[in-house]
């Protein structure tokens, strides 16, 4: 971590060029660039620029008297979750990029005919390019009484302090506000046993994230932590005496004793350099598809600029933004054409999961929306579909599939009937393998949300040589947030290890052997014949042209196939509960021998003829087909891992779709012997 360098000592660096004096040699080697902010995006586009330029002169310019640091972590700072070197923010190495300074300093002028900046004790620095990522500030609504001692918000390290040392004195907290930041601040004063009263304007929680069953069932799990939620009400007035904060006065004319009110009411987005420097700004500073502004070589990122008439609160368009900035200063042709708000968070303890259209739907054809709710595990996930397309989902609870579903909403991917079918009874898309494995991903899908990196990337940097997770986080920035990647980092950095051997590996293979075996016995051996007489009757044909006989072994297949597919279900429904899933497929294994010995045993090795034909052979495609998914799944050690996953998704793919017209034939073959 670099140390912050006070203004006092920008011009006292004898052994660089200076920031702010001009030297025309210097300046034809390397561009001066100067960064108002040193939040996330301000950081990232210091990254993204040294990364690009590495011999550029970068002055990064904050008004805090702190290093940078993560303000997404503020909540667990503030819940004793993590400590504040946890939150801190990783810069530039400065012996790498030798002219990279940061300095703590508040920019009050920018001069863009002069192309020159000054800060507030009168020192001026001058650019090539400047870029402002001066973010947000928290909304204070109007409300009398605001300004009275005991009213707070929650959006820097300083607040956090002060929120910090009044937890312990504080008796009943109302936090005003219940999205994201009302919520995690709500837990994090939960402290000495606190009393926490939640004041959500809206009818439901983060309402402009979750529908009404979600924000329903993040309610019970907030109020299960012991603090109260107030919804479709306000605070109208802050009362107090001696001015200190004593209750407030509810929508409805409630009051609600209480010595500290917590203010989550919103951000508004830092302008005020714009106007200064009468540069074009709406609700934030207007920037074109470059991300400059109307002032030439001036560009704004983040929270306090505005595309298209979109200004967005989340990290992720920030480091988007950073990365095409950085891309044009530098000479490139990036063009921003927007982001997706995409919110992968842990509110309150819980995993919640928000992109896109979720919530107050409009009533329009060719739309459905497809849900699945688990109680017991306090699980709900819903799809919204329109032409065919992902537009929107939402989920609360662990949803191992969450970062899939990202890719396909920014691609806006369709899914098939039979995936949404299996969403809808288990609340899964795709297979086990597809979804842990991150191998399988395709290169586009989003592993690292935080800083918007790809599995491509990530591929990429470990065939470069960053061979474990420390040198993967170095190179890419992944899990250097939230860190919940992590795990798929470590799968990606020991993909060039020596492939495992599945569990069990050895008897699945024998078993799927054994049912090719009985499978080809069926197809090349002609069906038995009867013999002319009762005393010439071999024992075999005592068994399969035999009535009593028959049905035993027809009802033992039956059985057997039942079982079969019920078993097939434990990975699409996400049972993961009932054992490893390596022991429940060799016993599926297992049964597919046996069902192919029974089939022998039934039919004399007679395929049959017409529907019972039909039957014959679908089933012996289901046994074949999945002895050789078998196979390949118990030699997977053998291939490459992706020459693996390839071929046990065909197979796989294969077994199942010859196993669906299996039940309908069966039924039919019933009917017709016992019925007619």
């Amino acid at each position: 971590m670099s140390e912050v360098v006070l203004p006092s000592n920008v011009c006292n660096d004898d052994s660089a060029n200076s920031v702010g004096i001009y030297d025309p040699i210097e300046a034809a080697k390397s561009r001066r660039v100067l960064v108002i902010g040193s939040g996330p995006a301000g950081v990232r586009f210091a990254h993204e620029l040294l990364k690009r330029e590495p011999n550029a002169q970068v002055t990064l310019f904050g008004n805090e008297p702190y290093a940078p640091y993560n303000r997404v972590l503020l909540s667990a700072l503030l819940a004793g979750d993590a400590t504040y070197h946890d939150i801190q923010t990783a810069l530039p190495d400065e012996e790498t990029y030798k002219k990279f300074r940061i300095l703590t300093a508040t920019i009050t002028h920018v001069a863009p005919s002069e192309k020159r900046i000054t800060d507030n004790l009168g020192q001026g620095y001058e650019y090539d390019q400047l870029v402002i990522a001066t973010g947000s500030r928290p909304h204070v609504p109007n409300i009398p009484g605001v300004k009275q001692q005991g009213v707070y918000t929650f959006r820097n390290l300083k607040d956090t302090e002060s929120l910090s040392a009044r937890i312990s004195r504080a008796r009943h907290v109302v936090v005003v506000g219940g999205g994201l930041l009302g919520l995690e601040a709500a837990r994090g004063m939960l402290k000495f046993n606190t009393k926490v009263t939640l004041i959500q304007q809206a009818s439901r929680l983060m309402n402009r994230q979750l529908d009404e069953p979600s924000a329903k069932l993040l309610r019970d799990k907030v109020e299960a932590l012991g603090i109260e939620v107030v919804t479709e009400s306000g605070v109208r007035v802050i009362e107090g005496r001696d001015n200190r904060v004593t209750g407030v006065v509810m929508r409805n004319g409630d009051t609600l004793e209480c010595d500290t009110v917590l203010l989550c009411t919103g951000i508004s987005p830092n302008v005020d350099l714009g106007l200064q420097a009468n540069i074009r700004v709406a609700r934030a500073i207007v920037v074109d598809d470059q991300l400059q502004t109307s002032r030439k070589d001036i560009y704004a990122i983040g929270e306090c600029c505005e595309h298209n008439g979109f200004t967005y609160g989340l990290v992720s368009p920030g480091f988007e933004q950073a990365a095409i900035a950085a891309d044009v200063i530098t000479g490139g042709q990036a063009r921003y054409q927007g982001s997706l708000e995409v919110s992968r968070l842990k509110v309150v303890g819980e995993q919640v999961c928000s992109m896109g259209e979720v919530a107050d739907l409009p009533s329009r054809p060719y739309q459905s929306v497809v849900t699945y709710h688990n109680k017991s595990n306090g699980i709900y996930r819903k799809l919204v579909i329109y032409k065919g397309r992902l537009i929107g989902a939402v989920g609360l609870g662990e949803w191992p599939e969450a970062r899939r579903i990202q890719e396909a909403f920014k691609q806006q991917r369709s899914f098939s009937f039979m995936q949404l079918m299996w969403f809808r009874l288990g609340g899964k898309l795709w297979s086990e393998s597809d979804t842990d494995n991150v191998q399988a991903w395709p290169q586009s899908a989003i592993v690292c949300q935080c800083n918007n990196i790809s599995q491509g990337e990530l591929v990429a940097a470990v065939e470069q040589g960053a061979t474990s997770v420390e040198s993967l986080q170095l190179t890419t920035n992944a899990g250097t947030v939230c860190g919940s990647c992590k795990p798929l980092l470590a799968q990606l950095t020991g993909s060039h290890a020596e492939p495992q051997k599945e569990k069990g590996w050895l008897p699945m293979a024998l078993m799927s052997v054994l049912a090719v075996m009985f499978a080809s016995l069926m197809l090349f051996i002609p069906g038995l014949s009867v013999s002319d007489s009762v005393q010439q009757q071999p024992w075999f044909e005592d068994i399969w042209n035999d009535k009593f006989w028959k049905q035993v072994t027809g009802f033992t297949l039956l059985g057997l196939s039942v079982i079969g597919l019920l078993m097939s279900l434990r990975k699409r429904m996400g049972w993961t509960q009932m054992g490893q899933f390596s022991y429940w497929r060799l016993l599926h294994g297992v049964l597919g021998a046996t069902c192919a010995g029974m089939l022998l045993v039934h039919t004399g090795f007679h395929l049959g003829d017409n529907l019972n034909r039909w039957l014959m052979v679908d089933f012996l495609a289901v046994l074949g087909c999945g002895a050789l998914a078998g196979i390949v799944v118990a030699n997977s050690h053998k291939f490459s891992p992706a020459k693996a996953i390839s071929m046990r998704k065909f197979w796989s793919w294969i077994h199942t779709l010859v196993a669906w017209p299996l039940p309908i034939l069966l039924s039919i073959h019933i009917l017709t012997v016992y019925y007619f």
